[in-house]
């Protein structure tokens, strides 16, 4: 029973001309659910989250990929709703993040139907996985309220697609973005001694956090540590002024298990500022890492070898939705799936045809291999 091409392509195009800006994901669910329907599913849909099951056992597997995208951003070659197809590639916006995966889902599930399975497949398609929703408002966070499974299978693209390589994400880091802002006082420049500079105190800062030995695991043979950046500062005053405020954005890719990292922010802060400064937690969301040996990675192992890839377990640079199905619902998570990995949020962006037929054949074989 092999994948369907012809839809694969059909509902791949159809899903790019969709526009699916994260917060705008109404009519792509919309869209996924009608045809979910004609295969006679029965999905349900929650704040257009779209999500049902099928099969019956003891086993069971959730499959995710996210109908949002990132914003088209810059000047495009090709027109990023049009889903052109030229030269062997299909283009648009989601091309590769996600839609691709959506399509192989809806293929999945339409094979589903005449599939004797060992348990339950549930599918799980969800918004809000790109940056600027909060954690509670995110499509994966809202199904883990209530979805259960054994093990969650989250599908974002991870190929290296000239080097026939399968990236078997275990784990990634978390975000948590602190927003400081530190008072100083105003005062002539000439006599910069009556003042407080709150740019030269935000430096300070900057500097003391660089030396912060922040937390750290150990992912199989590799260190993870929890990383701090300042991605925006806002202050100055008007020629001849001494700045009497200054904000800085703190950006930190946190590894798993981090509890502390607000809390050594403060401490330097305080340290440099005494109590001249607020902060604000203004997003957070988990890491969190899994144990690769594992017999949904073993079942990616086999299926990547028989189509000729090569596999590697990699520790995620980005954060994906699995560290939510993992964290929330207690869901142990794994994440691969159909696309290039350097697609990923660029101008042009486009997926390959042989490769979404090829790895949506390959997913179609975990899926059913580990239910069979």
């Amino acid at each position: 029973m092999e994948v369907n091409k012809d839809k694969l392509l059909h509902w791949l195009q159809e899903l790019i001309r969709i526009p699916s800006i994260t917060g705008n994901e109404e009519a792509i669910a919309s869209y996924v659910s009608q045809e979910l329907s004609k295969m006679g599913l029965h999905p349900q849909v929650k704040e257009n989250n779209v999500f049902f099951e099928v099969g019956e056992g003891s086993r069971s597997l959730l499959l995710n990929a996210h109908l949002d995208t990132v914003d088209v951003g810059g000047e495009w070659k090709h027109d990023p709703f049009g889903a052109v197809m030229e030269n062997g590639k299909i283009f648009g916006r989601g091309a590769s993040d996600d839609k691709g995966n959506i399509a192989a889902m809806l293929e999945i599930a339409s094979l589903s139907r005449n599939k004797k399975m060992n348990g339950r497949l549930i599918f799980a398609f969800t918004t809000g996985e790109e940056f600027g929703v909060k954690l509670e408002e995110k499509g994966s966070y809202v199904l883990s309220q209530f979805l259960k499974a054994d093990k969650a299978l989250v599908l974002e693209p991870q190929n290296d697609v000239d080097d026939k390589r399968v990236n078997i994400i275990y784990g990634c880091r978390g975000i948590e973005n602190i927003l400081v802002r530190i008072k100083g006082k105003g005062s002539h420049t000439g006599y910069p001694e009556r003042g407080v500079n709150a740019i030269s105190k935000s430096v300070e800062v900057l500097a003391k956090l660089e030396k912060v030995d922040f937390h750290k695991v150990m992912a199989m043979d590799q260190e993870i540590k929890t990383i701090c950046m300042p991605i925006r500062i806002d202050g100055g005053a008007d020629i001849f002024l001494v700045p009497d405020r200054c904000e800085i954005m703190i950006h930190c890719r946190i590894a798993p298990e981090d509890d502390k990292i607000v809390k050594q922010v403060e401490h330097v802060c305080r340290e440099v500022c005494g109590d001249n400064f607020e902060m604000e937690a203004t997003y957070s969301a988990p890491g969190y890492i899994e144990d690769p040996n594992d017999e949904l990675v073993d079942i990616i192992r086999q299926e990547a070898q028989r189509f000729k890839f090569t596999t590697q377990n990699r520790f995620a640079g980005g954060r994906i939705d699995a560290s939510i199905f993992k964290t929330v619902a207690n869901i142990p998570s794994f994440c691969m799936g159909v696309g290039n990995r350097d697609q990923m949020h660029v101008l042009d962006e486009f997926i390959t045809v042989d490769e979404f037929i090829t790895c949506s054949e390959m997913l179609k074989n975990i899926v059913f291999t580990y239910l069979s």
